[in-house]
């Protein structure tokens, strides 16, 4: 029996068709890029999956089909720390079943190291067996395996697995490189032919590496998740107002301090967690194990302070509690069962609840996990009810075994990879979002939300550009990223040369002042229906207005609207691109005739700059009756919700040339955040 056909098998109990179906085509494209038998060659597979997306069965399977096709090294470098190289080991170890199986064609050697490890993963070799080799993501680690693995033959094909291949792995040196990725070169360099294959949720910084880089990646397979998955889409977008909970800024952690008391927002938070959990094990006993995480800092005192300020507050509702009287179940888990509940999670009646709720107390596990800690192994097994408190430890790769309520009062990370990946609530069934909850600052979740459209964007452009015979370096130099505004892609550390341009707003300094193309011009406004469009108010002012809800009508706008050849800082096809690719999300564009009554509006030009300020400023104090204007750059309430894509059609006349007739400007406003390219130059 085949790897493939073993491991397949396995999944068929928990996994539907069409999944294993996409699992086994991603093995199978990956593989495709390895290097033939015999062959010396080094290609580069990024495997962009989503977060808590099911990257270790992915992992797994790529091994497995890696070992059908001849492969007998598989090096797996599964984790900066010893916790998460022993959780994704044992993962990959158990699904293959090397340590279970008794026909002798898998064996595990974890960090061979020493000569004498070395000569047996050789003779292992020699005997026909597949080798396993996990790696913990350390540079001395790492160079010492690469040792041994250099007295391999040279034509025997290695799979090199790295997982999470966006933090550690990077180079982060300026005069020289970092240890780790200097490791990651010798072990390269050590195994002439092998396929090495980078797994990551969060890939902005191996797609905006230099091509001469040893990690910049030559192909990139898309992974799909599996059907019922939640992810940032789910919780920040669809179902936003059911799951999505404010932190106050008061109560961010934002200090040195620790706090003398339970935050409102996280007595809140754990309120839920209880309520949650005693419905969801009254809903299914097979919910086990449920778990809560308090991301509060990256300070090991401080998250020592909120574990004990947790422990504490379930001791008193232990001792509060009276099974047989739900009048002593504490008013604020009963205040979020109701919400729960409103959301969509089953109920039951009083009395069930509070013997379950007892449960819940009497069962529930605090866990601290950081550096400092005693214990920072959590045992999902000893009990079926977690918190766990900690900081980065809890972030990237780490599982959190049934999540449904994280409270992350952490200030916002200005990087995008770094925010992302301390979402651990994604990737559980949906089946669990009534009774899920994510508190979090109003900045948190607004980066948040706005990087589920970085997300997508990305994985559509990039997708589209190399089936359209690009690459993954012209993508970057090209295209790039969108990100939200005051965010950076990665650690600049990491990764240098990157151009941005701002969204925002644009204006056309600059349009043709030529009779005929104004003409042409109102034609186009005519055939888009604005010239008959209804005044909007804006406050004091009102302008004919459209809502389009398709982008035809608006490339057709920009491709046929005559202009000079330059106008300055005005990018025409940039700007079409970036309504393009704003309205992928939104949906909608607004359009407005920007004029004065019935009138053009008179502006100063000043040489070959053109218009010297095309917009009206805002009213410098309201009219008697209260109206006011707030200037055209907020119009549409931007100031409030600046995730808009406005198009403005400024109708004017060059003061003291007004006898030259009307001249037809456009200004637009693409959103609130970046665009980031890597420098062509480069």
């Amino acid at each position: 029996m085949s790897e493939v056909t073993r491991l397949d098998g396995i999944l068929a109990t928990t996994i539907d068709d069409n999944t294993r179906e996409g699992i086994w085509e991603s093995a199978s494209a990956i593989l495709k890029h390895g290097p033939n038998p015999g062959q010396a060659s080094d290609p580069t597979v990024l495997a962009l999956g989503y977060v808590q997306s099911g990257k270790t069965t992915s992992i797994t399977a790529l091994a497995a089909a890696a070992a059908d096709e001849g492969y007998q090294v598989i090096v797996a470098l599964l984790g900066s720390t010893n916790l998460l190289l022993d959780q994704n080991k044992q993962r990959l170890e158990g699904s293959l079943g090397i340590t279970t199986r008794s026909d002798y064609i898998w064996i595990s050697e974890t960090n061979p190291a020493t000569d004498a490890a070395g000569k047996k993963l050789r003779s292992f070799v020699d005997m026909g067996r597949v080798c396993l080799v996990p790696v913990l993501k350390h540079a001395g680690r790492i160079r010492a395996v690469a040792k041994q693995l250099a007295k391999l033959p040279d034509e025997l094909r290695v799979l090199v697995i790295d997982d999470e291949a966006d933090q550690a792995s990077l180079n982060t040196g300026k005069d020289a490189e970092s240890q780790t990725y200097a490791a990651i070169r010798e072990l390269r360099s050590s195994v002439p032919s092998h396929l090495y294959v980078q797994y990551t949720a969060t890939p902005y910084a191996p797609l905006m590496l230099d091509a001469a880089d040893i990690l910049s990646p030559q192909h990139v397979e898309f992974l799909t998740p599996g059907e019922g998955y939640t992810g940032g889409k789910q919780f920040f977008i669809d179902h936003a107002d059911r799951v999505v909970r404010n932190v106050p800024m008061l109560d961010e952690q934002a200090s040195k301090s620790p706090p003398l008391q339970l935050q409102k927002s996280l007595h809140q938070a754990l309120s839920s967690f209880l309520a949650g959990t005693a419905l969801l094990l009254l809903k299914d006993a097979a919910s086990p194990p449920i778990s809560m995480l308090v991301h509060s800092t990256a300070r090991n005192d401080v998250q020592a302070r909120y574990e004990f300020l947790i422990r504490r507050q379930l001791d008193q509702w232990r001792k509060a509690l009276v099974p047989d009287d739900p009048e002593t179940i504490p008013e604020s888990i009963t205040d979020e069962r109701e919400r729960l509940v409103q959301n969509g999670a089953s109920d039951v009646d009083d009395q069930t609840f509070a013997h379950k709720l007892k449960f819940v107390l009497a069962q529930a596990m605090t866990w601290l996990v950081n550096s400092a800690a005693d214990i920072n192994k959590v045992d999902w097994h000893v009990s079926p009810v977690h918190v766990l408190v900690g900081g980065n430890k809890l972030d990237r790769g780490f599982t959190v075994e049934g999540l449904t309520v994280t409270y992350m009062n952490r200030p916002a990370s200005p990087q995008v990879d770094t925010l992302e990946q301390r979402a651990r609530a994604f990737g559980y069934r949906g089946d669990f979002l009534p009774y899920c909850q994510f508190f979090a600052s109003k900045k948190t979740i607004r980066s948040l939300t706005e990087i589920v459209h970085t997300e997508e964007d990305l994985r559509a452009r990039l997708h589209d550009h190399i089936e359209s015979g690009g690459s993954v370096h012209t993508w970057a130099r090209e295209i790039g990223l969108v990100l939200p505004d005051g965010m950076t892609p990665t650690r600049s550390s990491v990764v240098s040369a990157l151009s941005t341009m701002g969204l925002g707003w644009h204006q056309m300094r600059a349009p043709s002042r030529q009779a005929v193309d104004t003409s042409h011009n109102y034609g186009l406004l005519e055939e888009l229906g604005l010239l008959d469009a209804p005044r909007v108010s804006q406050g004091r002012l009102a302008f004919r207005t459209l809502t389009v809800e398709s982008l035809e009508p608006l490339e057709r706008l920009f491709t046929q609207w005559a202009r000079p050849d330059y106008s300055p800082g005005w990018l025409h096809d940039e700007f079409a691109g970036a309504i393009a690719r704003g309205f992928t999300h939104l949906k909608s564009a607004t359009v407005m005739l920007m004029e004065d009554g019935e009138a053009p509006r008179k502006r100063r030009w000043s040489g070959e700059l053109g218009f010297v300020n095309l917009f009206q400023g805002r009213d410098l104090k309201p009219q008697q009756n209260g109206d006011f204007y707030p200037g055209d750059r907020l119009v549409e309430n931007l100031e409030n919700e600046p995730n808009q894509i406005v198009i403005q059609i400024h109708r004017t006349q060059v003061r003291q040339h007004e006898d030259d007739g009307e001249v037809l400007a456009l200004a637009v406003y693409l959103g609130s955040g970046l665009v980031v390219r890597k420098e062509r130059n480069v």
